[in-house]
């Protein structure tokens, strides 16, 4: 006969070994889920920036073959177009010839080459009218075309564009795509390769393979990109069928090249695995520890446990704004009040997170818009000559504006890795000023605001990294003149301060409001700032300024008072 001990132990078993098991394959599927989701998200993340990067470096090469689609025929061979020749090809490294090709007559009219170090003019006589790029040129405005190899098995494409008179065909090496295809970090074992849309290898850390015309049509991911049957991932053995690789696949717009990413399988499992190894022991440890305290705790476990579970539902669903109320005095209480902050954390960072994301998107589709409303305009061809240069000025200004946001966001960064060394040279103070303020003047007389330098005596040249030390006050100088009103002033001031020099930037704007003095060079505080409408932008230009000024051993702060304008100052070690 089984003594009643051993029947309320073995119903307490089952009564708390059951649930325990339920909550245990509930956590794990949700969390395994989410895990791999979060994974998947962020391979496939990487494969997009990976593709975008290519798509920017052929856009950057369009961009160049539009502008000087605008050359008259009256100017074939005037040393204005040799220059604006040289001096495309000087932009772009890996343009290697430009031809300018008569739009009426389809011949060559003058041509442009690197064969080595120096740019070579030559004229010419090729008629192409019945050749690809010409015709699509002129049909389609704008031609890419597919991938070839040098006799040096080296890659390049041709992209052409036609003007009102001229079409301008050029020859794009694809050397640069080796490195951003090496300089990209995939995991431990992983890489990424980028292939034409008809299998071939054009860009691999391994770049005897690229030399060798790899084809790369036989793998199982390249065969569904070039059916067109892509899906959010490929998984199949690796060449010496050793082990199992993953495969992400990005297409690149408009080319239509494939781009991968590749990473063992197993090393991108290995945090999933991992997860689901320590909940197995948490809930071994936890069955543990309920069997030992016995049948009396039963009702004071299964009750709260339950709860949590329910609790851990509501977060895994995205219900971060509820709580959980637990009062049992011992670790269940604290684990309640742990996921209360950790629901509360979430919360937080999902607002933060959906700021962050809507403001820099606001900042970067102003200076988008230009560029895009610009080019567009340029493409129409309605301007006269005399006019381009104006929307040139708006293009160029508002990719400037795009470029610093990209530029503040890696330059942090590197800045928080250590990786920003400064170039310190002997910089005449001078200089420095009268390079930043031209501009700046210009900007500030346009919008009816008083601007003024002032140098004390003295103060003639100081070490530091120049182009770092210039985007610091550009970044201090447009802030104010965005918070200061038309008919107000703003100066810039440099003196001595204790064997330092002392910079200061001040206006009569707005000003800032006590409680986000302290905290305005913090990254991303832009966030809290927005919702208080006080200032606007991504966050970082502040946050640049004072890690590049400390990156030089000074030191950076604000004095301000609400309406009554704002006072920045940094100082430089002499």
């Amino acid at each position: 006969m089984r003594s009643l001990r051993v029947k309320v132990l073995f119903l307490f078993s089952l009564a708390v070994l059951i649930p325990i098991a339920i909550i245990t394959f509930l956590i794990v599927s949700i969390s395994y889920r989410s895990l791999w989701k979060s994974i998947q998200r962020e391979q496939t993340e990487i494969t997009r920036r990976v593709g975008e990067k290519i798509y920017s470096y052929i856009e950057s090469t369009r961009g160049i073959i539009v502008g000087l689609a605008s050359i008259e025929p009256s100017g074939y061979n005037t040393g204005q177009v040799r220059k604006r020749l040289s001096e495309a090809m000087k932009i772009s490294k890996s343009i290697t010839e430009i031809t300018i090709v008569d739009r009426q007559q389809g011949r060559d009219v003058i041509r442009a080459e690197r064969p080595g170090r120096y740019v070579v003019f030559r004229g010419g006589t090729v008629d192409r009218k019945k050749r690809e790029e010409f015709i699509k040129a002129v049909s389609e405005n704008f031609y890419i075309s597919r991938v070839y190899f040098s006799g040096q098995r080296r890659p390049y494409i041709i992209i052409s564009c036609a003007g009102r008179k001229v079409v301008v065909i050029a020859k794009l090496g694809l050397e640069e795509l080796w490195k951003i295809v090496e300089n990209i970090k995939i995991g431990d074992g992983g890489h990424a390769f980028v292939v034409d849309r008809t299998g071939y290898l054009i860009a691999h850390p391994q770049k005897e393979r690229v030399i060798a015309h790899a084809d790369f049509s036989g793998l199982p991911p390249v065969k569904e990109f070039m059916s067109g049957e892509l899906r959010a991932f490929s998984v199949y053995p690796d060449e010496a069928n050793r082990e199992k690789l993953i495969s992400f696949c990005y297409v690149v717009p408009e080319i239509r090249w494939g781009v991968f990413t590749n990473l063992p399988y197993g090393e991108l499992m290995a945090p999933v695995n991992k997860m689901v190894f320590q909940t197995s022991i948490w809930t071994l440890v936890f069955s543990s520890v309920f069997l030992f305290l016995g049948i009396k705790f039963v009702g004071g476990l299964l009750d709260p446990i339950g709860r949590l579970r329910e609790f851990a539902h509501e977060i895994s669903r995205g219900k971060f704004n509820t709580k959980i109320d637990i009062r049992t005095g011992d670790e269940l209480q604290e684990l309640a009040g742990t996921f209360n902050d950790m629901a509360t954390a979430l919360h937080e960072l999902e607002e933060l997170r959906q700021d962050l994301i809507s403001m820099i998107v606001h900042d970067m589709k102003s200076p988008l818009s230009g560029i895009i409303g610009s080019l567009d305009y340029l493409l129409s061809g309605r301007l006269e000559a005399s006019s381009q240069n104006e929307i040139l000025t708006i293009t160029k200004r508002s990719a400037d504006n795009l470029y610093g946001l990209v530029q503040n966001l890696l330059d942090v960064s590197k800045m928080e890795d250590g990786k920003l060394v400064p170039d310190k040279t002997g910089v005449g103070i001078n200089d420095l000023l009268k390079d930043v303020t031209e501009q700046f003047k210009l900007m500030a007389d346009a919008e009816s605001k008083g601007f003024e330098t002032k140098i004390a005596d003295g103060v003639s040249s100081v070490s530091m990294d120049y182009a770092l030390i210039k985007r610091v006050l550009n970044n201090i100088l447009f802030n104010s003149l965005h918070h200061t009103s038309a008919g107000g002033k703003i100066w810039l001031n440099v003196g001595h301060d204790d064997g330092n020099v002392l910079f200061e930037v001040g206006d009569d704007g707005v000003g800032i409001p006590e409680e986000y003095r302290t905290k305005i060079f913090e990254k991303f505080v832009q966030v809290e700032r927005r919702r208080a409408r006080l200032r606007t932008g991504t966050g970082l230009g502040l946050t640049f300024c004072k890690m590049a000024v400390e990156l030089h051993g000074g030191k950076i702060w604000v004095e301000s008072e609400e309406d009554r304008g704002s006072r920045f100052f940094f100082t430089l070690p002499l």
